[in-house]
């Protein structure tokens, strides 16, 4: 199966500092990748009270990626300074299953810690 409208992902992976005792998590930029970005609505994403999270995205890859559980993806370059990104990503990887080839990371939308 090849994948098609491939959109621009742009990587990050968490450090987790502790400042004054509290700890925070910066990003530093990780890589840019090819990927297909879908927003998939099934049963899987009801929850509890039975209404639509539509605060979900699948991303397909047929192809072995840099890219871990807790990595954040946004879809445009964060300005960065040193490699370390000043906002967070706006996703989240929070799942990602592997069924033969195909590889789906199912990312959340991330709001900070």
């Amino acid at each position: 199966m090849k994948l098609k409208n491939l959109a621009k992902c742009y990587i990050y992976s968490p450090l987790k500092v502790k400042k004054d005792g509290d700890r925070l998590t910066s990003w530093k930029y990780k890589d840019t990748l090819e990927l297909n970005v879908q927003q998939d609505i099934s049963e899987l994403d009801i929850n509890e009270a039975g209404i639509i999270e539509y605060n979900r995205l699948k991303i397909r890859a047929d192809y072995e990626v840099n890219l871990q559980k807790g990595d954040g993806i946004s879809f445009k370059m964060l300005e960065t300074k040193n490699n370390i990104a000043i906002e967070s990503p706006k996703y989240k990887v929070i799942a990602m299953p592997k069924i033969g080839k195909l590889t789906t990371y199912t990312c959340e939308i991330y709001h900070g810690e």
